[in-house]
């Protein structure tokens, strides 16, 4: 509703809800369609960030020493040192390649640049002959520069052939995978095959490629022999810091629990890994706190009375402790062996109970026996006994019929 203080006012609705408009869509979806003129004079640059990278990869700006001041001096004006990739200088007895003499003479001109510039700043007297000498030198040499820096031997050359240049052996495997793309290509398949028939040294000559390829053994067992022996020398460093006995390696492996070099290694450099300034003030903190809480602890037990007995059975607990810490090595594998017969131990105490019910089932088995083989013996004398009272039944009986037969 409006406020009170505007319900005078004209053209307000006082008595109706204030209703604020706004677009449908949130503003971050609300795209705004900007008109870009186009025009002749306006050239726009596609730059690609790939062809730019490889064009400038390897290449290198020195800004040492630059000077691009219109002061006069005897100082020599340098600008920036623009270099490309690593020059490197053939071993004694090899022959340089025109690329690697080139970039040598490069250097060695720079150098000499240096230190005629060098000389011409500790110059004090212009009437000394060495130092017009050294000025004449000066002017001499940065004419050669100049002309060495107008030959572009790249340009000259091209890419291609200053790579060929640079690797030459990499140049000539080139060009053979190039020889044998084309030979294959080249090669066209007979009409008719396994009925045409070649000449040797007439018609063979003209489809086959004959290389030669050199294999030197010495070479091979050279670095063979040099990898032996760079390895027989590690192992020499190693035995000459472990030494002959096992009491170095003991050491190390006192703490870590490790038998191998190679897991004592592991846990040494996490261990050093813990030495940075960022560990070392959270350590140096925590020490600080265990600290604070230790003399507390000592403060607490020398304020209440000493409890010879409770004293003298934590001395116990800690002597079996140091008898069982040997057996507190192998606790682990006891653990996991028993885990392991688990199901061993509850199979056999499920056939030990089966085994209980059978023995008491037989013991009750024979009972019964033994309760019936008496039943059975008082039923045999009992019949035995009816037997013989039948038996004496029968003989009075035929005897009175035998009497009565008479009369």
């Amino acid at each position: 509703m409006a406020g009170q203080k505007c319900a005078d006012l004209p053209g307000i609705a006082y008595d109706q809800l204030d209703v604020y408009e706004t677009a449908d869509l949130p503003e971050s979806d609300q795209n705004t369609d900007f008109y870009e003129e186009e025009s002749d004079s306006i050239e726009r640059l596609h730059i690609s960030a790939s062809e730019a990278f490889n064009r400038f990869k390897g290449k290198t700006l020195d800004a040492k020493g630059i000077d691009f001041s219109d002061r006069l001096s005897k100082r020599l004006r340098t600008g920036y040192d623009a270099r490309s990739g690593d020059w490197e200088l053939v071993g004694s007895g090899e022959k340089e390649t025109p690329l690697q003499k080139y970039q040598r003479l490069q250097c060695e001109m720079k150098e000499l640049v240096e230190e005629v510039a060098h000389l011409k700043d500790t110059v004090k007297d212009e009437r000394n002959l060495e130092s017009m000498s050294s000025v004449l030198l000066c002017s001499q040499v940065e004419d050669v520069q100049k002309r060495l820096a107008e030959l572009c031997l790249e340009e000259a050359l091209g890419s291609e052939l200053i790579t060929n240049l640079a690797d030459p052996q990499g140049s000539q495997l080139r060009r053979l995978f190039a020889q044998l793309e084309s030979f294959k290509l080249s090669g066209v398949p007979s009409d008719k095959p396994g009925k045409t028939k070649t000449e040797p040294g007439v018609a063979g000559q003209s489809d086959t490629v004959t290389y030669e390829l050199t294999y030197r053994p010495e070479q091979a067992h050279l670095v063979q022999v040099s990898r032996v022996a760079d390895l027989e020398q590690r192992l020499h460093k190693l035995e000459t810091i472990l030494g002959a006995t096992s009491d170095k390696m003991a050491r190390l492996s006192l703490d870590t629990q490790h038998k191998s070099l190679v897991e004592v290694a592991q846990q040494l450099s996490a261990k050093a890994n813990l030495l940075d300034s960022a560990q070392l003030d959270h350590i140096e903190g925590r020490l600080t706190a265990l600290a604070q809480k230790m003399d507390s602890i000592n403060e607490k037990t020398a304020a209440t009375p000493e409890d010879a007995e409770r004293n003298q059975k934590v001395n116990e607990l800690y002597e079996l402790v140091k008898k069982t810490e040997t057996l507190s090595q192998i606790l682990p594998q006891t653990l996991d062996r028993l885990l392991s017969l688990e199901s061993l131990h509850i199979q056999a105490v499920d056939f030990k109970k089966s085994l209980t019910q059978l023995e008491a089932l037989q013991q009750q088995i024979i009972s019964n026996l033994q309760v019936n083989d008496t039943v059975l013996k008082d039923v045999q004398g009992n019949f035995s006994q009816n037997l013989d009272t039948i038996r004496n039944n029968i003989s009075r009986l035929e005897a009175r019929i035998a009497v009565l037969n008479k009369k």
